[in-house]
């Protein structure tokens, strides 16, 4: 179970990420893209080492950034979950 929920948090995480880089983040918020491609990164690698709790906290971590530049740029409801 903690697998599955690790699994869907990290794939809704690399949909984010895909979002925030067609509307150009990347570039606009460099280091705020840069902290949430990292938290990504190290998302992948626990759940790789079977660190579910980890992994999804990473990654919840990482998309919550994503979703508030969504809130500054006042493009949310563009993107939903």
């Amino acid at each position: 179970m903690e697998s599955e929920r690790a699994r869907k948090s990290l794939e809704k995480l690399e949909s984010r990420m895909e979002d925030a880089r067609s509307l150009g983040f990347e570039g606009k918020y460099p280091q705020v893209f840069s902290l949430a491609s990292q938290y990504a990164k190290d998302s992948r690698h626990y759940f790789s080492k079977q660190d579910y709790f980890t992994s999804f906290g990473c990654s919840d971590y990482a998309y919550g950034l994503l979703d508030a530049l969504l809130i500054i740029e006042g493009k949310k409801e563009e993107f939903p979950e």
